[in-house]
């Protein structure tokens, strides 16, 4: 079907009445009639004799049509076709680690849609196309990350890949871990039936350190489809009666399950470390006690080797894993801590009534609204942060930046009851562990997590139909433009080989 993109330029058709009118202005003179006497005429008023006439139609007809189809080129012409889709098969999707598994678990159904012409294809990057039959008798290969990618990234990778309007008969467990984090939208039919595993229980170490008893404290996660807790205890690493097997390689401790019944067998490396912590401050001693108040708690809870010094004075020893700068005053650039700062932002000092929302992503406690009184100013020409804890409206109070290969925490609050109610939260200290001891934060799933999700929740979100319908009857364009130059270049040189010949004659 012929389509303008610009059809308005269609109105400099009208410039073809200029050769009309100069072809119509072709005026011809009377002849003059020569006799013996004109004593017999009588006398009449003098006459003129003209005609219109057109000439040379040919010419006229070429000029005119050059014209219009420089009126259509400037139009912009497109020929839509539409695209047949109708032949599009379906797609059978199964991950390549649970194919065995998953096969059987579904095998009527996907014999059946196998007899009705669906293709399998690999639920993976590439969505490569096999004979089913033949990638089970296949020995099962290493496991690449890009097959480990969530569910809903390879579906958003799928949209831009498959075929319009093809079903898609997607097979997969229904574990929270492989799910992902952001729900794509999906314009094509889609059927996604899960399962849940059979090895839907499971141990795994979360992490493990040494507390100032010289004694080991173990984080042990134990995961279901219906949850995943965790308990801490504490081992003697000499003792033989412990479930764990204790190793030390390359000056690193690490610890195990001794029976892989027990849990996974994958070794943890231990924290031996201590976390040294300096607060420096000088107006704000308040500020500081609460401060401290709140890491005590934090050592007391994870019985992590933590030492922590309040500094009034610059001169802070070096080799402080993390400093809380409790100033207004510019960080000498002799201060460097070996892991992160903490400081305080100066700015003009906002009074606000809105409430401190502890960000998901750095805590995983369940939190309590904080009330928020006064803030600094926040630049929204600021970049390259990452927002740890904001206010009611979205703003950055907490954000995290990668300075000189240092993290450096900024925030636009203060550790004072004046400020906002964090100090008197159950939830100031629970969400400074994720800032001072990272690996102790559980709220990131874990790749062996064994907890499921409803159908309901795994499912994408369809595009309305309108736009389902609008992707069926896609149709194809293609720019006519380049034809429409050759048409108007061969025109001209007729019209001016024509116009010469006359000329010459």
């Amino acid at each position: 079907m012929f389509q303008l993109i610009n059809p308005l330029w269609l109105f400099a058709i009208g410039g073809i009445s200029i050769p009309l009118i100069i072809h119509l202005w072709n005026i011809k003179k009377g002849k003059t009639l020569k006799i013996g006497s004109i004593s017999l005429l009588g006398e009449s008023s003098r006459q003129s004799a003209r005609s219109l006439k057109l000439i040379d139609l040919l010419l006229l007809f070429l000029r005119c049509l050059l014209l219009i189809i420089l009126a259509l080129i400037l139009a912009g012409p497109l020929w839509n076709s539409k695209i047949n889709t109708s032949a599009n098969k379906g797609w059978i999707l199964i991950e390549k680690q649970n194919l065995k598994e998953t096969s059987s678990q579904f095998k009527k159904e996907i014999d059946s849609l196998s007899k009705l012409g669906y293709e399998f294809h690999f639920f993976e990057p590439g969505f490569q196309f096999a004979k089913l039959e033949d990638a089970l008798n296949q020995n099962k290969s290493e496991i690449s990350a890009a097959q480990l990618l969530p569910y809903w990234s390879l579906i958003q990778l799928l949209e831009d890949e498959i075929p319009e309007n093809t079903q898609v008969f997607l097979f997969t467990p229904n574990l929270l871990n492989r799910l992902g984090t952001k729900r794509p939208l999906f314009t094509h039919p889609i059927e996604w039936k899960t399962y849940t595993p059979s090895d839907s229980i499971t141990n795994w170490i979360e992490n493990a350190w040494f507390n100032e008893s010289d004694s080991i404290n173990v984080t042990i996660a134990a995961s279901s489809p219906n949850k995943t807790t965790f308990e801490t205890v504490t081992i003697d690493p000499a003792s033989n009666n412990s479930p764990f097997e204790f190793n030390i390689q390359n000056g690193k401790a690490s610890l195990k399950f001794k029976d892989k019944k027990q849990g996974e067998s994958l070794p943890v490396t231990i924290d031996t470390a201590t976390i040294r912590i300096a607060i420096y401050t000088d107006k704000f001693k308040n500020d500081a006690r609460y401060l401290k108040a709140a890491l005590s708690a934090i050592k007391k809870y994870t019985s992590r080797k933590i030492n922590l010094t309040e500094y009034s004075t610059i001169n802070i020893p070096s080799g402080q894993n993390i400093i809380f700068w409790l100033s207004e005053t510019a960080i000498p650039s002799k201060i460097a801590p070996l892991n992160l700062f903490f400081k305080y932002e100066k700015g003009n000092i906002e009074v606000i009534n809105s409430k401190l929302n502890l960000s998901p992503s750095m805590s995983s406690i369940e939190k309590e609204d904080i009330k928020l009184f006064k803030r600094n100013a926040y630049s929204e020409n600021s970049t390259g942060g990452f927002s740890v804890w904001e206010d009611g409206f979205g703003k950055p109070i907490l954000d995290l930046k990668m300075e000189n290969k240092l993290s450096v925490f900024h925030f636009y609050s203060r550790f004072n009851p004046d400020w906002n109610e964090l100090v008197w939260s159950n939830d100031f200290a629970k969400a400074l562990i994720p800032i001072i001891i990272p690996d102790q934060d559980a709220s990131e799933i874990h790749p062996s997590d064994k907890r499921i999700v409803r159908q309901d929740q795994i499912v994408p979100s369809l595009k309305k139909e309108s736009d389902t319908n609008a992707a069926k009857n896609q149709e194809s364009q293609k720019s006519l433009e380049n034809q429409f130059w050759l048409a108007l270049i061969s025109i001209f040189l007729v019209e001016r080989y024509l116009t010469f010949r006359n000329n010459l004659s």
